[in-house]
């Protein structure tokens, strides 16, 4: 095993972010009110957060070498997005323990709050471009992931559970294989191959 003990955690973290969110959506289906209404639900679904934020760290390094400023960029709006995503998963237990509407629907604070969370999907979708561009990841990952980030707002704004499903699974196969990567040390190119870092 070639890998780093980061690139270990930030990749078990990868294998572990999706299949969290895909539980979440599953109990807000089940045992809460709906997406964003749910004990259970909001639980997984801060821990998913947190798991992909540590993710995030890891696979945004691969880029580092080729295209630093960007992979900073992705490092830094996606740690918000995740951090909006918790802040939505702690929303979504107390709209279901004291039976209130979330607290984006009833202060203006709320809103700017948790509307960081938007970050999050596209964050997602600019770290599988940056991974795709640079050659980091395989493309059919890489464009696995962006689909999936895609469909996320859709999924959550629409309350569409059959499409938060869909976005979960290509979450699940995405993040699957990019952090098994990060695992075994395959995401790092070798020595006598590595670039000149751009601009970008």
């Amino acid at each position: 095993m070639n890998s780093t003990p980061l690139e270990r955690v930030s990749g078990t973290a990868a294998l572990l972010a999706p299949v969290l969110l895909l539980a979440s959506t599953v109990a807000f289906s089940t045992l809460g009110g709906g997406i964003g209404v749910g004990a259970v639900a909001g639980v997984a679904l801060v821990f998913a957060m947190i798991m992909f934020a540590i993710a995030l760290v890891g696979l945004a390094r691969r880029a580092e070498p080729v295209a630093p400023r960007a992979a900073a960029a992705v490092t830094a709006f996606g740690l918000a997005g995740t951090a909006g995503g918790v802040g939505f998963g702690i929303d979504s237990i107390q709209a279901q323990l004291f039976g209130t509407p979330g607290l984006d629907e009833v202060s203006l604070a709320g809103v700017i709050a948790l509307r960081v969370g938007v970050l999050f999907p596209l964050s997602m979708i600019a770290l599988a471009v940056l991974l795709g561009v640079t050659g980091r990841a395989p493309r059919a990952l890489a464009a696995t992931l962006a689909v999936a980030a895609a469909l996320f707002p859709v999924a959550r704004i629409g309350g569409l559970l059959p499409v938060g499903i869909a976005s979960d699974l290509l979450f699940v196969a995405a993040m699957g294989g990019l952090g098994l990567g990060l695992i075994r040390g395959t995401s790092r190119p070798a020595r006598q191959d590595r670039r000149e870092p751009v601009a970008a």
